[in-house]
């Protein structure tokens, strides 16, 4: 018994197929007409791909403001009046975000008073910021030269296409000419298909900039007026006092020691015990 198989249910997917190999053949001949510009214009389209890509990744909440320090943040007050500060800051400065680096800046003992600090947390944030904007340059370049690429590529195209009708001196036929002028806009719709997702890529990116910006000034605001209303510099005084404080095991030797020494009051304060950043 013979047995008979039907390919009349593949039938669509190889019209499909078909379908699928006609469209690629028209943009690999779409993106060969535009000559030279339309590879420039290509080139454009792979930069801002991965620029875009890379900023948005990198520009997300979690990797700017991490949600475990931000709620640290935003209970100070607490943390502070529990003597804590310390432990804050090294916080801080083990964070590898801008609002942990901001925030280091914020708490550095070096700094006497809240005018100090806040000049210094606005330089940091300034320089964080331009972190931030890494690569909108680049989509800048793009959104401007993609365009122009498009055009200088149809200028060229229709001078080539003129020129030719010059030599031969046949202008019977005007299909030739459609033709020809066709080909040479190319480019620009291939200018134009790259530089308008630029557009919005960018604004997009700028937008979530200047609102992580606005995110990061309030808690830095937050931060520099609940640590100097608490003491400020003099919140590690007073933990790496009562540090020192602590009732350390009895050894069975100390009854044979004399009374320990008084230590300076100011010596055992001295910046080198203070906390200080690795960055």
């Amino acid at each position: 018994m013979e047995t008979v198989i039907s390919l009349s249910g593949l039938q669509p997917v190889f019209a499909v197929l078909e379908v699928d190999a006609s469209v690629n053949q028209k943009i690999w001949e779409f993106l060969l007409s535009g000559g030279i510009f339309m590879g420039f214009i290509a080139i454009c389209s792979f930069v801002a791909f991965a620029v875009a890509i890379h900023r948005l990744i990198s520009l997300r909440w979690r990797s700017v403001l991490p949600p475990e320090l931000v709620g640290r943040l935003e209970r100070a007050e607490r943390i502070f009046q529990q003597g804590h500060a310390i432990e804050l800051f090294r916080e801080l400065d083990a964070s590898d975000s801008p609002i942990g680096r901001i925030g280091c800046v914020a708490m550095l003992p070096e700094h006497g008073t809240r005018e100090e600090a806040q000049d210094a947390v606005e330089a940091t944030a300034r320089e964080e910021v331009v972190r931030l904007q890494t690569g909108l340059s680049a989509l800048e370049v793009v959104i401007t030269i993609a365009p122009l690429l498009g055009l200088l590529g149809t200028v060229s195209g229709l001078v080539t296409v003129f020129a030719t009708l010059g030599e031969n001196g046949d202008v019977s036929d005007p299909s030739i000419i459609a033709a020809g002028i066709a080909k040479a806009l190319n480019t620009t719709i291939g200018g134009l298909a790259v530089a308008v997702p630029t557009v919005i890529v960018h604004s997009f990116l700028q937008k979530r900039i200047e609102a992580l910006a606005a995110r990061m000034e309030i808690l830095m605001g937050h931060l520099l007026s609940t640590f100097h209303r608490n003491g400020g510099r003099a919140l590690y005084e007073h933990e790496l006092a009562e540090q020192r404080r602590e009732p350390v095991a009895e050894s069975p030797f100390t009854s044979l020691q004399g009374p320990p020494e008084q230590e300076d009051e100011e010596e055992s304060l001295e910046m080198g015990e203070f906390p200080r950043s690795s960055n």
